[in-house]
């Protein structure tokens, strides 16, 4: 004879949706008197089974139900339990439909934020269906109800919990009741092995709640043994427990879970004696050894340094607790305090009223910090110091040898700060994936789509040349060894949207192949996840039987947009992109009137006041897709009524105040840059012209460094719009911030559109011509944090850029890219180009006096009358410049000088050697003679021709 508490309830006319209002001293009296009547009927703890009369209830009733069914079966827990000890099996039984009734919650809440397409189907209205008569679903619910579990059967569920018997047969059940309400078999086995990953923590929440009447079950959860109860730290377990919880997550917009195709990493340690490839949660975990250092996890975006910390994090808090604590901070989530515990406590996140410093301070209790993401640190007034400060801290309670810091950065962030600091770490960089975990990931992508899906895959990119060694396309070799880019590939190669034609992007433009080829990538997974805008060359994909969860359907688009127009949906989702972007952070509060669960939980991560996108690099996706959306409108016209057409921003000072507004937060990374020329390409040319675009930019660049905006306050005019976004820039930041991203995206058009640009203007016009403007910009972007010298201007801006007869006197331009620009004329006197590439650069009469030529191949530069008189270089590149025209004395130099200011004047030679040094047009020379302070002859033109 079982117990129906449902039944029992509605004997006495209680609703159940009325139980939510009740007290917990209500709940109590109404579990006692179900125990009383379980004595009249001589009625078992293993006669409830709570969890099989959930599962004869279609979903709608589940949901409303499932949490008051839960919480009721935990009070009639203790209340038997006050009448008798509860034998270790009955604890068992009870404890694992209390946390399975719970994770079954979880999963279903989770599916209904994705608005899943079987929801759709297990919702249909029906006013006479109140229990499901699916016979395969009943025929397993009566396995588990009345409850058998034997002493044994308990321990093995205690001890393996997910491949215990008892386990099975529950996961069993639920999947015939997911099939019963419209899942896809396939699909509701994934359903039931994320509420699988999230059980131990459930059960762990469970007992830590009744440790009394489940004293038994304790040490099983390592949460101390009998008699020791008084010990257990509430808090601490349930935020122990929530880390393993939270592996039911499911990834982004899928029916599986991280867990679920998380492939091992490997690293290599930065230490002279290592060399070789390790184990990254192998090393790491030695490192817990190490209380002396802080450990740091390195490597770009996107080679799973989160997921790490995620997976971690749950295996610390079921394996190696109470020795070790785990305590996960996503660093982009704090406000910085008084001292280094108020600062990390306000990241903590934890939805209980807790002070993060008693835990550390408690003897015996030593705890992993894993600091998740250095390099997304919110920006403070004191500028580029935020970040030094904080390590500086980190390392003062390193010191103190009780806890151990795990941190999380990209590789450039550390090389920021001082290396006075970096002594003191143990450094890791994750490598790319290799054969060893490329095989494992196709064989876990199998398990979670299908064996067809996942060989057609691997097929594809082996036909293709991706796993040669060398491969025969780089670019894609070197994505699918990241495992995001690896499942976004699989993303689109599933449904048809990865073929051939995108794989030779890489081939046709091998100057820009990864700028176009990425921004097509994430142009066609905007297409997948929106089915817009349409293009006639995508190919549509059958789906098989039982499949259709694995494709994006259009039922799943329909969920998505909800009957409204997909551009309006893009449209919102660049609102909410340039409020983060100017925030310069990695989260903004979340708009008024802004229902955030709209926006897909593909892009998009939404929490109780504040929204994020659900990773970086999707996150650049739609920052660029804002930015070339508002950058458009520079080039957009209208008619008046006479027919006659205007830009809609028609003015120098509109111009100024829309990039002002548009472009004041920060700097542009070069991954936005990309993104953003990669859009202009997709561009109607009717509709748009990067040339225009580039002369109305270059327009306000001029005026921007001779200061006029400044002068005219447009920077302080827009200040309260940054500030209102919690960005802390001042006045002068914004000015740079403007300047350097103009001069940012106008290298990037000029190189794509192959159209000259001049930083300081064109020395044909020497009254526009301004030689101290590149002087100007990299002396104000220096003072910006994040060396953006170094890490955005220096490596692809200078390319083919053209600062003939430029004033750049010690300058400090180390490693940076001049292929192929022309630099003739130019001042470089005390420069420092150690290490720059001037491969094919004109270099002719540039006064390169005293500058630091260490490590630059001089091979191809053309150094045509340049005067390298004490210039530090090594007596084989002094050879190499010797032979390709360089001098060597202030002399030589000052006289050929001379020579070619005659020529200026005197000269009648005719030649077609347009190479000569001595026939350069009087334009050169009066430009030079500008520069070196003689007198201009007004006379000379810029534009004069010889006849033959």
């Amino acid at each position: 004879m079982n117990l129906s508490i449902r039944h029992w309830l509605a004997e006495r006319q209680i609703e159940i949706s009325h139980i939510k209002s009740f007290t917990l001293g209500q709940l109590a009296g109404v579990s006692y008197r179900i125990v009383q009547d379980m004595e009249v009927k001589s009625l078992m703890p293993l006669d409830i089974c709570t969890l099989a009369e959930l599962l004869q209830l279609p979903l709608d009733k589940v949901e409303q139900e499932a949490k008051i069914i839960a919480s009721l079966t935990e009070h009639l827990l203790n209340s038997l339990s006050q009448k008798k000890a509860l034998k270790r099996n009955e604890g068992t039984w009870l404890t694992f439909q209390i946390a399975y009734i719970l994770a079954l919650e979880q999963v279903l809440h989770q599916e209904d934020d994705l608005q899943k397409p079987w929801l759709n189907r297990a919702r249909i209205p029906s006013q006479t269906v109140t229990i499901l008569q699916d016979t395969q679903l009943q025929g397993l619910l009566k396995t588990l109800s009345p409850g058998k579990l034997t002493d044994t059967q308990a321990e093995q569920a205690l001890s393996v919990v997910g491949d215990s018997l008892l386990v099975q047969q529950m996961n069993n059940a639920t999947v015939a009741w997911l099939v019963a309400n419209g899942a896809e078999e396939f699909e509701a086995k994934l359903l039931t092995q994320r509420l699988q990953h999230s059980l131990p923590g459930y059960l762990l929440t469970v007992i830590a709640k009744n440790a009394a009447p489940l004293a038994q079950l304790q040490k099983f959860f390592h949460l101390g043994s009998l008699g020791e109860i008084s010990t257990i730290d509430l808090s601490k377990e349930k935020y122990r427990a929530s880390l393993i919880q939270s592996l039911s997550t499911p990834l982004l917009i899928e029916s599986f879970a991280l867990k679920d195709i998380y492939i091992p990493l490997m690293g290599v340690p930065q230490a002279a004696n290592h060399s070789q490839p390790v184990d990254l949660k192998t090393w790491v975990t030695q490192q817990l050894t190490d209380l002396e250092s802080i450990t740091v996890i390195e490597s770009e975006p996107g080679y799973g340094k989160t997921s790490f910390c995620q997976i971690w994090a749950a295996e610390i808090a079921w394996e190696l607790y109470p020795d070790w604590m785990p305590i996960v901070i996503r660093l982009r989530d704090i406000k910085y305090g008084k001292n280094l515990l108020e600062t990390l406590n306000s990241g903590f996140a934890f939805p209980i009223d807790f002070n993060l410093a008693a835990w550390l301070n408690k003897e015996h209790s030593r705890c992993v910090l894993l600091l998740d993401g250095l390099d997304e640190l919110p920006p403070t007034n004191l500028v580029s110091r935020h970040k030094e400060i904080f390590l500086e801290q980190l390392l003062q309670f390193q010191s103190e040898l009780k806890h151990k810091v795990v941190l999380t950065s990209r590789r450039e962030t550390l090389s920021e700060i001082s290396s006075e600091i970096s002594l003191q770490w143990q450094r890791i960089t994750i490598l790319p994936w290799e054969v060893n975990e490329l095989k494992n990931w196709f064989q876990q992508w199998a398990l979670v789509q299908s064996l067809p899906v996942a060989q057609n895959f691997f097929t594809f990119l082996k036909q293709s040349g991706c796993f040669n060694n060398p491969s025969k396309l780089p670019e894609i070799s070197h994505l699918v060894r990241q495992p995001l880019m690896l499942y976004l590939l699989g993303i689109l190669h599933r449904d048809g949207l990865l073929d051939h034609e995108l794989l030779q992007l890489a081939v046709k433009n091998p100057e820009n192949s990864h700028q176009s080829l990425i921004g097509e990538i994430y142009r066609r997974l905007n297409l997948w996840l929106l089915g817009y805008p349409l293009d006639g060359n995508i190919k549509t994909t059958l789906y098989r039987p039982g499949s259709a969860h694995i494709h994006r359907t259009s039922e799943a688009i329909a969920n998505l947009l909800a009957a409204h127009h997909p551009q309006d949906l893009i449209t919102q989702m660049q609102a909410i992109a340039l409020k983060i972007l100017h925030s310069d952070r990695h989260q903004v509060i979340i708009p008024e009137g802004l229902n955030a669960h709209t926006l897909p939980a593909f892009y998009f991560r939404c929490f109780t006041s504040k929204i994020e996108f659900s990773h970086p690099k999707l996150g650049n996706y739609l920052f660029a897709g804002a930015l070339a959306q508002q950058l458009q409108i520079l080039t957009q016209c209208q008619e008046d009524i006479y027919g006659v057409a205007t830009f809609i921003l028609n003015t120098p000072h509109q111009v100024a105040q829309h990039l002002y507004h548009l472009l004041g937060y920060g700097i542009l990374t070069p991954e936005i840059t990309e993104l953003l020329i990669a859009d202009f390409q997709h561009q109607p040319k009717s509709d748009f012209s990067q040339k225009t675009l580039f002369q109305r930019l270059a327009s306000c660049w001029h005026d921007w460094y001779q200061g006029r905006w400044l002068d005219m306050g447009i920077a302080h005019n827009v200040l309260p719009n940054f500030h209102t976004l919690q960005n802390p820039v001042n006045v002068e930041q914004v000015n740079t911030n403007v300047g350097v991203n103009i001069f940012l995206l106008m290298a990037a058009i000029s190189q794509k559109i192959a159209t000259p640009f001049y930083p300081c203007g064109n020395p044909v016009n020497l009254t526009e011509f301004h030689p101290q403007a590149m002087l100007t910009l990299i002396t104000k972007a220096s003072l910006l944090p994040n060396n953006i010298v170094m890490n955005c201007i220096c490596p692809q801006s200078l390319t083919k850029i053209n600062l003939k007869g430029a004033n750049l006197s010690q300058v400090v331009l180390t490693g940076a890219n001049f292929a192929q620009a022309d630099l003739s004329y130019a001042i470089l006197v005390n420069a420092n180009l150690a290490h720059a590439n001037l491969t094919g650069a004109n270099l002719t009469c540039t006064n390169l006096t005293g500058a630091n030529l260490t490590g630059v191949n001089l091979e191809t530069v053309n150094l045509s009358n340049a005067c390298l008189s004490d210039a530090i270089l090594t007596e084989s590149e002094r050879e190499i410049a010797a032979l390709n025209g360089a001098l060597f004395s202030v002399e030589q130099f000052q006289e050929m000088k001379g020579l070619l200011s005659q020529q200026s004047h005197f000269s009648v030679s005719k030649t077609t050697d347009n190479t000569s040094v001595w026939q350069h047009n009087s334009a050169d020379i009066a430009l030079m003679e500008s520069l070196e302070g003689e007198p201009i002859v007004s006379t000379i033109s810029g534009n004069y021709s010889y006849d033959e």
